[in-house]
């Protein structure tokens, strides 16, 4: 009974539920991103030089991402009173933004187009291929529906493909990383205008003017991106590979009826088997016939014979092995093994990485509905996100990745990393952050600071 809580008290203690923030926050501090963003974005807005300076938003924001409680406009407020909160994010509560403070800044942001933001994505970009120096570099391409259907009226919100109304962006990732995004409305389709060539375009000249001149590429996309203008394209003035996955039109289904069942190889992965075959095709008004591959899913990981019912198949379209000068550049940085045709349908396969980051993003964010009713200002905001997204995923690799797998969710690394309990102290003159023994020594938080001090800087242009 000695053990009884009798009373309840208030104490002055400076206490905070998100101790783990505090490392997040000196990660970013330290690479020197938000030297970057000023470096783009003062070029583009003012800030009144008495306010909160674009440092303080950026770092408030960064947390509100990292943290993913009290994820509306509202919860600002909760945190400027939470002394607690205030010393984790190292500031005295008078530099706490309230809500109004961040609407505003998201005002100003409003005005900053797409092509601003993307520059600093492309420059997150280069800082991870410089440190991780692939030899060979895989992009991602697709669109990512965000869901605003029961939201209050939004501007830009309109019907998408998969009948609900809301945002559409068009993200390029490579690996983990989004590395260019352009926000836009429901309805932009993911061959869109010409976002799909021009942003494909920026990347590949950015990887080659500030990467490697000569390094093979290969864009992996599902069929919303087959298309014979872009191909042209790819093959002729950018001179990269493409793995491309398309619709089976009526000439093509009539052809693979002709077909023996002896014309068919098998692709096995574990226990899974595809059946396949390969062939030339030229679409309606294409001007060349460009290698194609039929792949049909014919038994599933626990030995399952798949119906014709559930119709799991797909057509494969690709330049690899038919483009000589991107050909030759692949064959020299040893990637010989992608021109055998099961290689070919392991990167289609693979493009369903592309959806994990759309989940990660998605559970970083908490919801797809995005606060604002303003076209600009929920571009900015979800802008903020990303880049977040892609601080979380790097934090994870220079950081954490002795506490948690560089593959975890958000709500992992929330759990882990983040959401402990810490008192914030002074004495002999320093600002001490104090944390349990079974969270010091289960994280090993030591070395988590020590790394906080020193992670690869970006390097700025």
């Amino acid at each position: 009974m000695s053990a009884k809580i009798t009373k309840i008290g208030i104490t002055n203690d400076k206490i905070s539920s998100r101790g783990g923030l505090l490392f997040f926050l000196r990660y970013i501090e330290k690479t020197a991103l938000y030297s970057l963003i000023l470096s783009v974005l003062l070029k583009e807005i003012k800030l009144n030089a008495k306010g909160l300076q674009l440092p303080q938003f950026l770092k408030q924001i960064f947390a509100y991402f990292m943290d993913g409680t009290h994820m509306s406009m509202s919860g600002f407020d909760t945190r400027k009173n939470d002394q607690g909160y205030a010393a984790v994010l190292e500031n005295k509560p008078v530099e706490m933004a309230s809500s109004h403070q961040i609407k505003r800044f998201f005002t100003k942001l409003s005005i900053v187009p797409n092509k601003v933001y993307r520059v600093i994505l492309h420059r997150l970009f280069i800082w991870r291929l410089l440190i991780e120096k692939p030899g060979i570099i895989i992009l991602g391409i697709d669109t990512m529906v965000m869901d605003n259907d029961l939201a209050k009226k939004r501007e830009g919100v309109e019907f998408t493909y998969k009948k609900k109304k809301g945002f559409q962006p068009l993200h390029i990732c490579w690996g983990p990383y989004l590395i260019d995004v352009v926000f836009r409305k429901g309805s932009a389709h993911s061959n869109h205008g010409t976002d799909y060539i021009d942003c494909v375009t920026d990347v590949v000249n950015l990887i080659r003017s500030q990467y490697l001149k000569d390094v093979p590429i290969i864009l992996c996309a599902d069929s919303g991106f087959a298309d014979q203008k872009a191909f042209d394209y790819f093959e002729k003035t950018l001179k990269i590979h493409y793995v491309v996955t398309s619709k089976i039109y009526p000439n093509i289904k009539k052809y693979l009826e002709g077909l023996s069942p002896e014309a068919f190889a098998e692709f096995r992965k574990k226990k899974a088997v595809w059946k396949y075959v390969e062939f030339g095709s030229k679409l309606g008004e294409w001007t060349q016939f460009r290698r194609c591959i039929f792949v049909k899913f014919y038994m599933d990981q626990k030995g399952q014979l798949i119906t014709d019912i559930e119709k799991p198949d797909s057509i494969i379209y690709t330049n690899i092995g038919m483009c000589p000068q991107a050909d030759d550049k692949l064959r020299a940085a040893g990637g010989q093994k992608y021109f055998k045709i099961e290689n070919i349908i392991a990167l289609s396969h693979q493009r369903g990485a592309d959806e994990l980051i759309h989940r990660s993003l998605k559970e970083l964010a908490t919801k797809e509905q995005l606060p604002f009713k303003s076209f600009g200002k929920n571009r900015a905001y979800y802008y903020m996100l990303v880049i977040s997204h892609f601080m979380f995923e790097t934090y994870k690799r220079d950081i954490t990745s002795h506490v948690i797998p560089v593959r975890s969710y958000p709500n992992t690394m929330r759990r882990i990393l983040i959401d402990f309990a810490a008192k914030i102290t002074t004495r002999s003159r320093n600002i001490i952050l104090n944390v349990s023994k079974t969270v010091y020594q289960t994280i090993n938080i030591e070395q988590i600071w020590k790394k906080c001090q020193l992670p690869p800087k970006i390097q700025l242009a």
